[in-house]
C-alpha cells in the first residue's frame, strides 16, 4: 500500500443516483484498506487528496449498494476525475453486496446516467468540444448545437425561431437584451474559453422561465478548479479580404485598441440643451463655441489592415479546509482585436444602386472571477463576468440615388460600445439528514449600449453629370445626415429560491420541487440628433459645400459663421421602462416504474410592463399587465438501458421587447430605414409538443430523432414598408396566428466499428440535421400570402469529422454548417403584378467550412491552427418580388421594384480567416 502524502495527487467527482440522475449528499468515499476518506457535499461532489499510485475507492451510503471502483490511477500533476453512479439493492432482504467495477466502466456509466436522465428535451456542448472548434465566442459555439443557427454571428435562432422566442441565461440568471432595437442577447460578448458548458433546453419544465418557444440557452461559466492551474495563450491571424489590404477608419483615440473611447467622441457636458438650440436662445458667440466644442475631425485615414491578435489568460486554485470543506477560485482575462472589411458590398434598395465598403475596427476585453466554498451541507458560489465590446465602423458608399436623381458619396462613422457586468451569489443547502435541499440565487446584471457620435455626411451631383463637383448635403439636418448621441442603460435584479424534496411513489423514487422568482428590470434610453447646417443667406456657401469631408467642418468655416446649429431631437427619442416578473411553480418528478418517468407541473407568471415616453403635445404612459398559467408535462420511457422515448407538452409566451413598444424611430443608415416601435403590441401565446427517440450506443455517442410542433397566437413579426422614394420603415406587428413543425436528427459516432484496430478508432463523426416548416397567417394586405416565420431557416445542417492520435499529440477537426433560406424581413406582399411594392426579404443559403489542427509540443504547450470560412461563400439578401420563394437572378434595373422581378438587397463575401495560437499550460 502506498504511503499518503497529501496535496501530491487528487481524485474528484460527483456521485449521482442511477435512476434519477440526482446528486447524492453525504456519501462516504474511502480508500479501500484504510480509514482515509471524505464525504460528498450538497451538490454530490467530493475531493479526495491522495499520493500518486493505483487504488480501489469505495462509495457507501445507507439504502444503496456499496460500490468499489478499481484501477483508479492517480498522478501527481493532474487531478483524476471519477464520477460514480449508485443504485439501490435489487432485494431488500439480501445482505450487503459490494458492486465492483473498473475506473473506465464507472466513467462510462456516469456519462450514460447524465445523458439519459435529463427531464426535458435538451442538447448541449461541453468545454472539451469547444476546444476542438475554431470558435472564439459563445455566438460561434452555439451554431454547433443541434437545431441551432446564428444570425449576424451572435444572435441565436433555435428550431427556426428568432431571438424573441429564446431566453438567455448565464449561470442560471437571466440576461437583459444587449441590443437597443430588438429582444436579443449578443452571445459574442462571452469568450469561448470562459465556458464550462452550454445547454439548450427545448421543452419546458415548470422550473424554467416561461417566455420562450425555441429554447432556453444556459451558459455556465467555469467555476471551481480541481487543482491549481495557470493557462496563457497568444495568437494572431489574417483575413484574405481585410489583412494587409487597404483599411479606412475615422477619428481614433489612444485607448481604442483596448476597447474604450477616452471621451474624445462624447458630447461635451456643457453643450447647449435641445430647448436652447430649438428656441434660438444662443448668441453667435455661443453657437460658434458649441460648434467648435464638437469633435469635427472627419478625416478618413487609410492604411493596411492589421493582423488580428488575441490573448487569453486564466488562473485557478483549490484549497482544502477543515471538515471536508474546500475553497476554490478561478480568474481569467481575454482580449482580442480584429480589423475586417465587407468589401464591394452590393446594395440595392429599389431607387438606390450602391456599392458599400464597410470597415470594422473591433476590440473585445473581458474578465471572469468566480469564487466557491463548499462544506458537507452547504455550497456558496460568487460569480462575476465583465465584457466590453468596441466596434468602430466606417462606411463609404458610392452609387445612384434615383429618388433624388443624384450620384452620391456617403460617409458614416459609427462607434458602438457595449458592455456587460454580471454578479451573482448562489447557494445550495442540505435540509435535514436526507436528500432534501434548498437552492437560492441573487443576481445583478448591467448592460450598456453607447453610440457617442454617429456621424453621417452625404455628397451628391447629377446622376449623369460627371463634370460637376460633388456637393455636400448640408442645407438641412435630418436623421440620414445628422450626428447621433445615444445611450442605453439597463439593470436587472433577480432573486429566486427553490426547494427539492425526494419521496417514494409506487415504491419508486420521486421528488417534489417548488420555487419562486422575482425579477425587476429597468431601462433608460435617450438619443439626441444634432447637426451643422449651411446658412442659406450667407454668400460663399456653395464653395463651402464643395469642400472635401476632412475640411468641411473646419474651424475656419465655423469662425466665419457659415453654419447654423440645429437640433432635430424629438420628444419621443427617449423612453424609460420597467418590467416586473413574479413567478411561482410546483413540479413533480414521478417514476411510475423503472422505465416510466413523468415530470409535470405548472408555472404561473405575472408580468407588468411600464413605459413612459414623451411625444408631441402628449406622452405615452403604458402599463400592461399579463398573467399566464403555463402547464407542462414531460414523459420519458426507457426502452432499455441505452435508449429513451420522450414526449412533452407545454405552454409558453413571448412578450414584446421594450424597444419594440416604445414610440420612437431609429434611423438605420445601412438599410436607409427607420426602425419604429408599436405601442399596440400584445404578447404571443404558444402551445408546444415534442416527441423524441434517443439511443446511446457507447459513451459520448448519440443517435436521436425528434419531431416538434408549435402553434402561436398573436406572433410578433417586423415588416418593411415603403414610405417614399428614399426611405423604408421597419415596424413590428402582431399577426393572427402561426404554426411551426419540424424534424431533427442528431448523430455522434466513433467510426472504429467500420474497421477495428485501424486509424478509424480515432475518428469521430458528428452531424445534426433539422428540417422545419412554418406558416404565418398574413392578413396585412389583400395580396399577402401565408409565409414562413421571420428568421426561420427551412433546414439546418451541422457536421464535423475529427481525428485524434491516441497520445493526443495531434488532432484535426473539419466542421461544416449550412442553413436554408430564411426570411429576414416581412414585406408588403410583392407579386408578379406589382400590386405589392416590397416583397419579402430573404437571406439565401450559405455554406460554411471550418478547419482546426492542434499540435501538442509537450504536456504544457501546444499550437492551434484555425481556418474559418474556407469556402468564402457570399452573403446574399434579396427581395422576393414575384413571391415564388426563390431568387431568380434577374438583371438589376434601377427603379424596377414594381416590375415583378426579384432583386438584390445586399451581397458580399467576408473572406477566409487564418489564426495561429500558442498555448502554455502550467498546473501544480
Amino acid at each position: 500500500m502506498p504511503s499518503f502524502a497529501f496535496d501530491n495527487g487528487r481524485i474528484t467527482g460527483k456521485v449521482t443516483d442511477l435512476k434519477t440522475g440526482e446528486p447524492l449528499i453525504g456519501v462516504t468515499v474511502l480508500i479501500q484498506g484504510t480509514s482515509q476518506g471524505t464525504v460528498t457535499d450538497v451538490t454530490g461532489n467530493y475531493t479526495l487528496n491522495i499520493a500518486p499510485g493505483t487504488y480501489t475507492i469505495e462509495f457507501k451510503y445507507m439504502g444503496y449498494q456499496t460500490k468499489a471502483v478499481t484501477e483508479v490511477i492517480v498522478k501527481g500533476s493532474n487531478a483524476t476525475s471519477l464520477p460514480v453512479v449508485m443504485d439501490e439493492p435489487t432485494s431488500k432482504n439480501l445482505a450487503e453486496v459490494v458492486i465492483k467495477g473498473s475506473f473506465r466502466q464507472e466513467t462510462i456509466n456516469a456519462l450514460y446516467t447524465l445523458q439519459k436522465n435529463n427531464a426535458a428535451v435538451s442538447d448541449g456542448i461541453s468545454a472539451d468540444v469547444i476546444k476542438k472548434s475554431p470558435d472564439r465566442s459563445t455566438g460561434e459555439v452555439l451554431k454547433r448545437v443541434s437545431g441551432t443557427t446564428i444570425q449576424d454571428n451572435k444572435f441565436v435562432i433555435v428550431r427556426g425561431l428568432s431571438d424573441r422566442y429564446n431566453v438567455a441565461l448565464v449561470d442560471n440568471a437571466s440576461l437583459p437584451s444587449t441590443e437597443p432595437n430588438r429582444k436579443a442577447f449578443s452571445f459574442d460578448i462571452i469568450p469561448a474559453n470562459m465556458i464550462d458548458n452550454i445547454v439548450i433546453t427545448k421543452s419546458a419544465t415548470p422550473e424554467l422561465p416561461g417566455d420562450f418557444a425555441g429554447g432556453v440557452i444556459n451558459v455556465q461559466t467555469k467555476e471551481i478548479p480541481a487543482q491549481q492551474f495557470f493557462d496563457i495563450s497568444l495568437g494572431t491571424g489574417f483575413n484574405t479580404v481585410s489583412t494587409f489590404q487597404p483599411f479606412k477608419t475615422g477619428y481614433k483615440t489612444s485607448t481604442d485598441i483596448l476597447g474604450f473611447d477616452n471621451g474624445g467622441r462624447q458630447l461635451p457636458s456643457a453643450f447647449p440643451s435641445t430647448t436652447a438650440i430649438k428656441n434660438g436662445q444662443l448668441s453667435l458667440e455661443q453657437t460658434r463655441a458649441a460648434e467648435k466644442s464638437l469633435n469635427n475631425d472627419y478625416r478618413v485615414r487609410e492604411r493596411n489592415g492589421a493582423p488580428s491578435i488575441n490573448f487569453q489568460g486564466s488562473w485557478g486554485n483549490h484549497w482544502d479546509t477543515k471538515k471536508h470543506g474546500s475553497l476554490g477560485m478561478i480568474a481569467g482575462v481575454t482580449y482580442s482585436h480584429n480589423e475586417t472589411v465587407a468589401k464591394d458590398m452590393i446594395r440595392h434598395y429599389d431607387n438606390f444602386d450602391y456599392i458599400d465598403n464597410v470597415y470594422k475596427y473591433s476590440s473585445n476585453l473581458g474578465a471572469v472571477v468566480n469564487v466557491g466554498y463548499t462544506t458537507g451541507k452547504s455550497k456558496l458560489v460568487w460569480r462575476n463576468i465583465y465584457n466590453k465590446i468596441f466596434d468602430d465602423n466606417f462606411l463609404y458608399r458610392t452609387g445612384d440615388n434615383i429618388g433624388s436623381s443624384k450620384y452620391v458619396n456617403y460617409y458614416a462613422f459609427d462607434l458602438i460600445q457595449k458592455s456587460l457586468f454580471k454578479t451573482s451569489v448562489e447557494g445550495d443547502h442540505q435540509v435535514g439528514q436526507g436528500q432534501s435541499k434548498i437552492n437560492w440565487l441573487l443576481s445583478y446584471n448591467k448592460v450598456t449600449n453607447n453610440q457617442p457620435d454617429q456621424r453621417k455626411v452625404s455628397y451628391g451631383r447629377g446622376i449623369n453629370d460627371v463634370t460637376s463637383p460633388m456637393i455636400a448635403d448640408i442645407g438641412s439636418v435630418g436623421k440620414a445626415n445628422s450626428r447621433l448621441f445615444s445611450d442605453l442603460d439597463e439593470n436587472i435584479y433577480i432573486a429566486s429560491a427553490n426547494y427539492t424534496h425526494p419521496f417514494r411513489f409506487l415504491d419508486n423514487k420521486s421528488s417534489f420541487k417548488a420555487g419562486v422568482l422575482g425579477q425587476y428590470r429597468s431601462r433608460d434610453f435617450h438619443a439626441r440628433y444634432i447637426g451643422l447646417k449651411l446658412d442659406a443667406i450667407k454668400d460663399g456657401g456653395n464653395e463651402v459645400a464643395q469642400r472635401p469631408i476632412n475640411t468641411l467642418f473646419g474651424n475656419d468655416v465655423i469662425d466665419q459663421d457659415y453654419y447654423l446649429l440645429d437640433d432635430i431631437t424629438a420628444t419621443a427619442d427617449e423612453y424609460r421602462a420597467t418590467t416586473l416578473t413574479t413567478a411561482g411553480y410546483a413540479q413533480l418528478d414521478n417514476r411510475i416504474s423503472d422505465k416510466l418517468r413523468i415530470v409535470w407541473g405548472v408555472r404561473v407568471e405575472s408580468f407588468n410592463m411600464k413605459l413612459k415616453s414623451p411625444i408631441q403635445n402628449a406622452s405615452v404612459n403604458l402599463d400592461n399587465n399579463w398573467l399566464d398559467v403555463l402547464p407542462s408535462a414531460n414523459i420519458t420511457y426507457a426502452l432499455n438501458e441505452r435508449s429513451n422515448l420522450r414526449g412533452s407538452y407545454y405552454r409558453t409566451v413571448a412578450r414584446p421587447e421594450l424597444r419594440e413598444i416604445a414610440p420612437l424611430s431609429y434611423y438605420d443608415y445601412e438599410m436607409s430605414s427607420l426602425i419604429n416601435g408599436n405601442i399596440n403590441l400584445k404578447r404571443s401565446q404558444i402551445d408546444n409538443a415534442d416527441l423524441r427517440y434517443e439511443i446511446y450506443p457507447s459513451a459520448g455517442e448519440i443517435v436521436s430523432g425528434s419531431v416538434f410542433y408549435k402553434h402561436f397566437n398573436n406572433p410578433i413579426e417586423s415588416r418593411v414598408t415603403s414610405s417614399g422614394l428614399s426611405q423604408y420603415d421597419v415596424t413590428p406587428y402582431n399577426y393572427p396566428k402561426a404554426s411551426n413543425i419540424g424534424v431533427e436528427v442528431e448523430l455522434r459516432k466513433n467510426l472504429g466499428f467500420l474497421a477495428s484496430h485501424s486509424f478509424l478508432d480515432n475518428v469521430t463523426f458528428y452531424a445534426n440535421v433539422a428540417y422545419i416548416k412554418s406558416v404565418v397567417t398574413d392578413n396585412t394586405t389583400t395580396t399577402a400570402k401565408d409565409r414562413p416565420l421571420s428568421g426561420q431557416s427551412n433546414y439546418v445542417v451541422n457536421t464535423s469529422l475529427g481525428y485524434t492520435l491516441p497520445n493526443d499529440k495531434v488532432s484535426f477537426n473539419l466542421l461544416y454548417n449550412r442553413i436554408g433560406q430564411r426570411l429576414y424581413l416581412v414585406g408588403e406582399g410583392g407579386g408578379a403584378d406589382g400590386s405589392g411594392r416590397l416583397g419579402n426579404i430573404y437571406e439565401s443559403p450559405r455554406d460554411l467550412l471550418d478547419f482546426q489542427a492542434n499540435l501538442n509540443v509537450s504536456k504544457r504547450s501546444g499550437f492551434r491552427l484555425n481556418i474559418k470560412d474556407l469556402l468564402n461563400a457570399r452573403y446574399q439578401f434579396y427581395y422576393d418580388q414575384n413571391g415564388n420563394n426563390k431568387f431568380d437572378h434577374p438583371v438589376f434595373k434601377k427603379g424596377s421594384i414594381n416590375s415583378g422581378e426579384d432583386y438584390l438587397l445586399q451581397q458580399y463575401r467576408p473572406g477566409t480567416s487564418f489564426t495561429l495560437t500558442f498555448t502554455y499550460h502550467l498546473s501544480k
